[in-house]
């Protein structure tokens, strides 16, 4: 039965290069249909990105950085283009709710600064049980506290989706929890110590162990 040191043996591609999907035109049919929506100048940037030093896709350690700019939207829409890729049926609607969501910019602030100090941004994402910004829940969520927090926190807050989830269950590793069940700041932050722990091992950055499970997992 293969292990997860098997996978992580296997799968040592850079995650920064994730081959991520970008057409431009599809995310601006969102502006053009409601040019109040905020952030658009996100369009910009990740040209620039794309066909800059991200050599065809959009690396993570560039949306890491955007954590650090002054608008926290700019950051929330970047990390959810990156997250949706092609899947922009589903994306713009999402992506337009999330932007339209009342107090996002101070929200996302927050948990931006919540997930440098620890996985523990991860309960920043709640409020009594629903995500404090429409649509933000577990798996796009986690992909803000991951850009948020990776570069500072300890241990480094890792993206859980239900690719990353199959694929443990695959190889009956029980740390990763269900990202389509209720999952406590408890759990996910145990989730990222095991993969820190994983990665320690093998002499890899903790996302090689995230990626390595999402690039072998299924999305059914």
């Amino acid at each position: 039965m293969e292990t997860i040191d098997d996978l992580i043996r296997t799968h040592q591609e850079p995650a920064d290069f994730q081959p991520i999907a970008w057409n431009r035109d599809n995310w601006q049919q969102l502006w053009d249909a409601a040019p109040a929506i905020p952030a658009l100048e996100v369009l910009d940037l990740i040209d620039a990105e794309v066909q800059g030093a991200g050599q065809g896709t959009i690396r993570r350690s560039w949306i890491r950085g955007l954590a650090d700019g002054d608008d926290a939207l700019v950051f929330l829409a970047a990390s959810t283009i990156w997250g949706y890729g092609n899947y922009v049926r589903f994306g713009r609607p999402a992506l337009r709710a999330m932007l339209s969501t009342p107090d996002a910019p101070s929200i996302t602030r927050d948990i931006i600064e919540r997930s440098r100090l620890s996985p523990a941004g991860f309960s920043a994402l709640f409020a009594d049980g629903r995500p404090r910004i429409a649509h933000l829940s577990i798996a796009f969520g986690t992909k803000v506290v991951h850009f948020a927090g990776y570069d500072v926190a300890a241990p480094k807050p890792l993206i859980l989706d239900k690719r990353v989830y199959r694929s443990a269950q695959r190889l009956g590793v029980d740390a990763v929890p269900d990202p389509e069940g209720f999952v406590t700041g408890v759990q996910y932050e145990g989730y990222c110590t095991w993969a820190a722990e994983v990665a320690a091992s093998h002499g890899v950055e903790p996302a090689i162990v995230e990626y390595a499970l999402f690039a072998t997992g299924s999305s059914r």
